[in-house]
């Protein structure tokens, strides 16, 4: 998971600065390795965002890399046209219907940027009341959304659209664990749908929570993604512009507040120390995010989060040891308070897990409650034995997990 700072992974963060606050990039170095910053790019799926500056460097790419990443940025503009359309049509049908659906980041968050559509969106989390949950699940299918059984569970829904729009709808968006943030964290007192504001948003109107409880959502979106597989910078670029654009009507004390509740604040001053020093995030911003604290810098354990962002591509999954880790670090979270996991209780965590957490191939066993000790044993099987036999060993997921619990105790988010 060890990720240097060289010239591709300066350059890649030069360039997305200068993407998201549209202005020209600094000199590239020389003989830099286009292909890779264009895969880094692509793994982050920030690829299109960079083709502009990437046009303005002294030397800048050519050949086929270009006419590929061109190709790239005309077909994401072309298919974000799409989504977004599809996406407004729905929630028309949701307001017909009296049912209001709380938009989450994606297209709130694509008009921040000087070219919205090169921010990919490919799928839309909304949030309902728990009691219009199942009539808002019928208001989708009968759009035409077929579900996602793989994904879905008991309080998220998630489909797909014809045209390609996949939805994931939420009556709670946190899972519960007995140690963390996510032990303490109230989502309805802090996220209640009734606080819900209209907003614009790109390309129409929509239900959103307000500024303030939306920047606090997305701080505990990418801290629950860290405690899986972890998050790509395109998050940390939404939350970079959306400080920005929303600074003087955000109340940060309150914020600040929440974050000390939950024991967040090394997280989230880690976090934008990196927006600060890496994505062009303002001293007068950052100043305002930690305002009724200590305004001090963390350079070490930022430096850190943002070699594990690097490291985790878009979904946090851009190794099969990175996946194969997310288990064992989220399970570990279902400990008791203060209980710290031995590399066979780790184990024994990421191996026997609850019917509603398996994923393919062990589907036989969500759908036939029986099957789940056979489950158990396939995925005992698979961890012990089928990976080490394709050069993969489990014992390299284990690795990456014991590399991204030492960093979450330096965040503290392991209290």
């Amino acid at each position: 998971m060890n990720v240097s700072m060289n010239d591709t992974s300066r350059a890649f963060l030069a360039l997305l600065e200068a993407a998201i606050h549209a202005h020209e990039p600094p000199p590239m170095p020389d003989g830099l390795d286009w292909v890779a910053l264009y895969r880094l790019a692509a793994e982050h799926r920030v690829d299109g965002m960079l083709l502009a500056p990437a046009l303005q460097a002294s030397q800048p790419p050519s050949g086929a890399l270009l006419t590929q990443w061109q190709q790239r940025a005309m077909a994401v503009t072309m298919r974000q046209f799409q989504i977004v359309d599809t996406l407004h049509t729905t929630l028309a049908v949701f307001e017909e219907a009296n049912l209001r659906a709380v938009v989450l980041k994606g297209v709130v968050l694509k008009a921040l940027y000087p070219e919205p559509d090169l921010r990919v969106m490919s799928d839309a989390d909304l949030l309902v009341e728990s009691g219009e949950f199942d009539r808002a699940k019928s208001l989708l299918t009968d759009q035409g959304y077929q579900e996602i059984t793989e994904d879905s569970h008991e309080d998220t829904f998630v489909c797909v659209h014809p045209d390609g729009l996949r939805i994931e709808l939420h009556n709670r968006l946190f899972d519960r664990k007995n140690r963390g943030f996510l032990a303490r964290l109230d989502e309805g007192a802090l996220f209640p749908v009734s606080k819900a504001v209209r907003a614009e948003a790109y390309g129409g109107e929509c239900w959103t929570l307000p500024v303030g409880e939306h920047a606090l959502f997305q701080l505990l979106h990418m801290a629950k993604h860290m405690i899986t597989t972890g998050f790509g910078l395109r998050q940390a670029c939404d939350f970079t512009l959306f400080i920005e654009a929303n600074d003087s009507a955000i109340d940060w004390v309150w914020c600040r507040k929440q974050c000390e509740t939950l024991d967040l604040l090394p997280f989230q001053r880690a976090l934008l120390t990196l927006c600060r020093d890496h994505l062009g995030l303002s001293d007068g911003a950052w100043q305002s995010v930690m305002t009724g604290g200590s305004p001090k810098s963390d350079e070490e354990t930022a430096n850190g989060l943002l070699a594990d962002i690097l490291d985790a591509g878009v979904f946090g999954k851009s190794t099969a040891e990175r996946t194969r880790s997310a288990a064992v670090v989220y399970r570990s979270f279902d400990g008791a308070e203060g209980e710290r996991d031995s590399r066979w209780r780790s184990l024994a965590r990421a191996v026997f897990i609850r019917r509603d957490e398996l994923h393919p191939p062990y589907l036989y066993a969500k759908e036939h409650g029986f099957l789940l000790p056979i489950a158990w044993a396939h995925r005992l099987f698979r961890y012990a034995f089928i990976d080490r036999l394709k050069g993969a060993e489990s014992g390299a997921g284990f690795s990456v997990a014991r590399e991204r619990m030492a960093l979450l105790d330096r965040l503290g988010m392991l209290k």
